[in-house]
C-alpha cells in the first residue's frame, strides 16, 4: 500500500483494521471446534468481501469527486489518479451507481 498522501487518521485506522484481522485469525487457528473455525473463517470472508466491496465504492467516489470539483476531463482524471482513461470512466459509473443506490437505500427510510 502507498502511504504517501494518506492522512495520519486514515493510517491509524487502517493500523487497527490490521490488527484485528490478525486477531480474528488467531482466534479462529485457536478454536479447537474444527466446525466452529470454519464458521468463522466463513464470516471472515463475508465480513471481507463486504468492507472490499464498500472500500472500492469509497475509493470511485473519491475519484468522482476529483473529476467534479476540478472540472477536468476522463483523460485527466485517468492521469492524475494513475488509471486507463477506461477504467477512469468505470471509476465515475461506479460512483453514479453506488450514489443512485445510496439514495433509493434511504429513500425507503422516511
Amino acid at each position: 500500500m502507498t502511504k504517501e498522501g494518506v492522512s495520519e487518521a486514515v493510517l491509524s485506522a487502517l493500523a487497527d483494521l490490521d490488527h484485528a484481522f490478525d486477531a480474528a485469525l488467531s482466534a479462529i487457528n485457536a478454536d479447537p471446534d474444527h466446525n466452529r473455525a470454519y464458521s468463522g473463517a466463513t464470516e471472515l470472508v463475508e465480513t471481507l468481501r463486504r468492507l472490499f466491496e464498500a472500500s472500492a465504492d469509497q475509493r470511485a467516489m473519491a475519484a468522482a469527486r476529483i473529476f467534479e470539483q476540478e472540472r477536468m476531463s476522463l483523460a485527466g482524471l485517468a492521469d492524475r489518479i494513475g488509471v486507463s482513461k477506461a477504467r477512469a470512466a468505470q471509476l465515475i459509473k461506479t460512483a453514479k451507481d453506488a450514489n443512485e443506490q445510496r439514495g433509493n437505500a434511504t429513500e425507503g427510510n422516511f
